[in-house]
């Protein structure tokens, strides 16, 4: 459960970094993805906690939504190695122009990974 609740904690950290400062949060998503690492990370970060969401969920208080969102997670990360390096840099570049968007998804997102939390240790 921990792993669970460490993940929801992960997201109320970036949730906290898009609602404060937008424009920090378009900065590190350049930065980020001007690495050469940054493709295949984004991969492992998208399907390391989405597995860990998938196995896990059935010790949490929704484990149908905590699932869900795994396979989610699962999902975006295998599109990931579809989209390929020079796309995926591509399309990184164009989403941190979009910092109008950050604010109130950083909410959502704030409320999901409470809710994660929640989820996890409730």
């Amino acid at each position: 459960m921990f792993a669970v609740a460490a993940i929801g904690l992960l997201t109320v950290a970036l949730s906290m970094l898009m609602i404060v400062s937008p424009a920090a949060m378009s900065r590190a998503i350049l930065a980020f993805g001007s690495k050469p690492c940054f493709h295949a990370a984004e991969i492992v970060i998208r399907l390391v906690p989405g597995a860990v969401l998938v196995t896990c969920a059935s010790q949490t208080l929704r484990p149908r939504v905590v699932a869900a969102f795994g396979y989610v997670l699962v999902a975006v990360g295998a599109g990931l190695v579809i989209l390929g390096p020079t796309r995926h840099r591509a399309f990184a570049v164009k989403s941190a122009t979009f910092t109008s968007v950050f604010r109130p998804a950083g909410f959502a997102s704030l409320a999901f990974g409470v809710f994660v939390i929640y989820s996890a240790l409730g």
